[in-house]
Protein backbone atom coordinates (compact mmCIF):
# COMPACT_ATOMS: atom_id res chain seq x y z
CA UNK A 1 0.00 0.00 0.00
CA UNK A 2 1.64 3.56 -0.95
CA UNK A 3 1.97 6.06 2.34
CA UNK A 4 -0.38 9.04 1.94
CA UNK A 5 0.25 12.05 4.06
CA UNK A 6 -2.64 14.04 5.41
CA UNK A 7 -1.68 16.73 2.96
CA UNK A 8 -2.00 14.59 0.31
CA UNK A 9 -5.04 13.21 1.27
CA UNK A 10 -6.60 16.65 1.55
CA UNK A 11 -5.65 17.27 -1.83
CA UNK A 12 -7.20 14.39 -3.38
CA UNK A 13 -10.45 15.19 -1.71
CA UNK A 14 -10.27 18.88 -2.35
CA UNK A 15 -9.80 17.75 -5.67
CA UNK A 16 -12.00 15.60 -6.32
CA UNK A 17 -14.41 18.13 -4.13
CA UNK A 18 -13.99 21.09 -7.14
CA UNK A 19 -14.44 18.70 -9.87
CA UNK A 20 -17.44 17.52 -8.63
CA UNK A 21 -18.85 20.87 -8.07
CA UNK A 22 -17.65 22.17 -11.45
CA UNK A 23 -18.62 18.50 -13.32
CA UNK A 24 -21.96 18.35 -11.56
CA UNK A 25 -20.72 14.55 -10.73
CA UNK A 26 -18.01 12.50 -9.82
CA UNK A 27 -14.50 12.94 -11.12
CA UNK A 28 -12.53 10.43 -13.10
CA UNK A 29 -9.16 9.50 -11.51
CA UNK A 30 -7.62 10.91 -14.63
CA UNK A 31 -9.69 14.33 -14.44
CA UNK A 32 -8.19 14.83 -10.83
CA UNK A 33 -4.81 13.54 -11.40
CA UNK A 34 -5.19 16.63 -14.06
CA UNK A 35 -6.64 18.59 -11.72
CA UNK A 36 -3.32 18.80 -9.03
CA UNK A 37 -0.72 17.82 -11.69
CA UNK A 38 0.41 14.46 -10.51
CA UNK A 39 0.78 11.49 -12.99
CA UNK A 40 -2.27 9.60 -13.00
CA UNK A 41 -0.29 6.55 -12.36
CA UNK A 42 0.75 8.29 -8.48
CA UNK A 43 -2.48 9.41 -8.10
CA UNK A 44 -3.62 5.88 -8.08
CA UNK A 45 -1.82 4.68 -5.77
CA UNK A 46 -2.74 7.16 -3.51
CA UNK A 47 -6.40 6.55 -3.99
CA UNK A 48 -6.17 3.12 -3.57
CA UNK A 49 -4.44 3.81 -0.53
CA UNK A 50 -7.14 6.29 0.54
CA UNK A 51 -9.96 3.72 -0.51
CA UNK A 52 -8.58 1.10 1.66
CA UNK A 53 -8.89 3.15 4.76
CA UNK A 54 -12.58 4.08 3.69
CA UNK A 55 -11.64 7.69 3.29
CA UNK A 56 -12.56 7.05 -0.63
CA UNK A 57 -14.33 5.18 -2.99
CA UNK A 58 -13.12 4.06 -6.68
CA UNK A 59 -16.25 3.28 -8.14
CA UNK A 60 -16.16 1.07 -11.58
CA UNK A 61 -18.78 1.24 -14.01
CA UNK A 62 -18.92 -0.02 -17.74
CA UNK A 63 -17.95 2.91 -19.01
CA UNK A 64 -15.75 5.07 -16.93
CA UNK A 65 -14.13 4.89 -13.36
CA UNK A 66 -14.56 7.92 -10.55
CA UNK A 67 -13.81 8.76 -7.58
CA UNK A 68 -16.68 8.90 -4.72
CA UNK A 69 -15.90 11.17 -1.16
CA UNK A 70 -16.67 8.08 1.78
CA UNK A 71 -15.41 10.30 5.06
CA UNK A 72 -13.09 12.67 5.25
CA UNK A 73 -13.14 12.84 8.14
CA UNK A 74 -10.51 9.56 8.74
CA UNK A 75 -7.81 12.04 7.11
CA UNK A 76 -6.87 13.38 10.16
CA UNK A 77 -5.72 9.76 11.10
CA UNK A 78 -3.43 9.78 8.59
CA UNK A 79 0.44 11.27 9.22
CA UNK A 80 1.40 14.51 8.78
CA UNK A 81 4.94 13.71 7.16
CA UNK A 82 5.72 10.93 5.18
CA UNK A 83 8.52 9.38 7.25
CA UNK A 84 8.46 6.36 9.45
CA UNK A 85 9.48 2.82 8.42
CA UNK A 86 11.40 4.66 5.19
CA UNK A 87 13.22 7.27 7.05
CA UNK A 88 14.26 4.36 9.52
CA UNK A 89 15.50 2.32 6.86
CA UNK A 90 17.39 5.53 5.54
CA UNK A 91 18.51 6.11 8.72
CA UNK A 92 19.67 2.47 9.27
CA UNK A 93 21.29 2.48 5.45
CA UNK A 94 23.87 5.58 6.39
CA UNK A 95 25.20 4.02 9.68
CA UNK A 96 26.02 0.83 7.58
CA UNK A 97 27.58 3.24 5.09
CA UNK A 98 29.11 5.16 7.92
CA UNK A 99 30.69 1.55 9.46
CA UNK A 100 32.14 0.68 6.40
CA UNK A 101 33.52 3.89 5.71
CA UNK A 102 35.20 3.94 8.78
CA UNK A 103 36.28 0.40 8.49
CA UNK A 104 37.65 1.02 4.83
CA UNK A 105 39.57 3.98 6.07
CA UNK A 106 41.13 2.19 8.91
CA UNK A 107 42.45 -1.05 6.79
CA UNK A 108 44.16 1.54 4.07
CA UNK A 109 45.13 4.06 7.11
CA UNK A 110 47.78 1.53 8.86
CA UNK A 111 49.23 0.10 5.95
CA UNK A 112 48.21 -2.93 6.92
CA UNK A 113 46.58 -3.58 3.64
CA UNK A 114 49.80 -2.63 1.46
CA UNK A 115 51.64 -4.99 3.21
CA UNK A 116 49.66 -7.71 2.71
CA UNK A 117 49.06 -6.93 -0.82
CA UNK A 118 53.27 -6.55 -1.65
CA UNK A 119 53.34 -10.18 0.36
CA UNK A 120 50.93 -12.03 -1.81
CA UNK A 121 52.65 -10.60 -4.86
CA UNK A 122 55.95 -11.75 -3.73
CA UNK A 123 54.69 -15.06 -2.67
CA UNK A 124 53.22 -15.16 -6.44
CA UNK A 125 56.26 -13.93 -7.62
CA UNK A 126 58.64 -16.57 -5.98
CA UNK A 127 56.22 -19.64 -7.09
CA UNK A 128 56.28 -18.53 -10.65
CA UNK A 129 59.90 -18.59 -10.40
CA UNK A 130 60.11 -21.85 -9.24
CA UNK A 131 57.77 -23.19 -12.04
CA UNK A 132 60.07 -21.72 -14.44
CA UNK A 133 62.90 -23.00 -13.39
CA UNK A 134 61.99 -26.49 -12.36
CA UNK A 135 62.19 -29.27 -14.54
CA UNK A 136 59.16 -30.92 -14.93
CA UNK A 137 58.55 -34.18 -13.93
CA UNK A 138 58.63 -37.19 -17.00
CA UNK A 139 55.65 -39.03 -16.90
CA UNK A 140 57.37 -42.37 -18.52
CA UNK A 141 59.57 -42.42 -16.02
CA UNK A 142 59.38 -45.30 -13.11
CA UNK A 143 61.02 -43.84 -10.79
Amino acid sequence: MAHVTRDEGHLVVAAVRVLSHLNGGSPTPEQTAELLGWAPEALRLKVSALHELGMLHLVSSAYENHLEIRDHLRLEQLDQEQGGAMSEALAEFEQRKREEAERMSRLFADGDHDRKQQEKLKGMGEGLLKFERGKPRNPFDDG
